[in-house]
């Protein structure tokens, strides 16, 4: 496999590499500071965090498991510790819409698929209702994406930061 990086992509490596967190580490954890996509939920490749940036639409995130969502992938052999990266579709106050095989979000549509790659039964989210304050919806970009259109939104707790592409392959 050829592997692409930008001028960009290794510089902002190299100063996450050797530049100190921007924000204080909670209850002894390192924050997460570098994530490898190799799924086809966004482009595959290298995403730094962005330290300060809002939880917005349209924003890179990356959240832990939510308890829906933990058996399916489980079944697909993930840890429990892998954190899911999606863009974020819509936020608290946004109307969120499941109907007729579609999530409708502010963000666009998104086809809900009934059975993932392998045959294997998806159990879709089926509300229609206005996220609350602390809510997001998480959406992939590709159609066979695992995300909130299977698993309901997120709590923004469950979010480990604001993520960007740097290098892509």
């Amino acid at each position: 496999m050829i592997r692409t990086f930008t001028l960009r992509g290794w510089a902002a490596l190299v100063l996450a590499a050797f530049a100190p967190p921007l924000t204080p580490v909670l209850a002894g954890a390192m924050p997460t500071l570098a994530l490898v996509n190799e799924t086809s939920s966004l482009p595959r490749g290298l995403y730094l965090r962005r330290f300060g940036a809002d939880i917005r639409r349209d924003a890179t995130a990356a959240a832990a498991q939510p308890k829906a969502a933990r058996a399916y992938l489980e079944s697909l052999g993930a840890s429990a510790d892998l954190l899911l990266l999606k863009r974020v579709a819509a936020v608290g106050g946004d109307q969120v819409c499941a109907k007729a095989g579609r999530v409708v979000t502010p963000a666009g549509e998104a086809v809900v698929l009934a059975q993932d790659r392998r045959g294997a039964v998806l159990k879709a989210w089926t509300d229609c209702r206005r996220l609350e304050a602390d809510e997001v919806f998480l959406l992939g970009d590709a159609a066979e994406s695992f995300d909130s259109r299977y698993f309901g939104p997120v709590n923004r707790r469950e979010l480990r930061g604001v993520f960007m592409a740097v290098a892509t392959w």
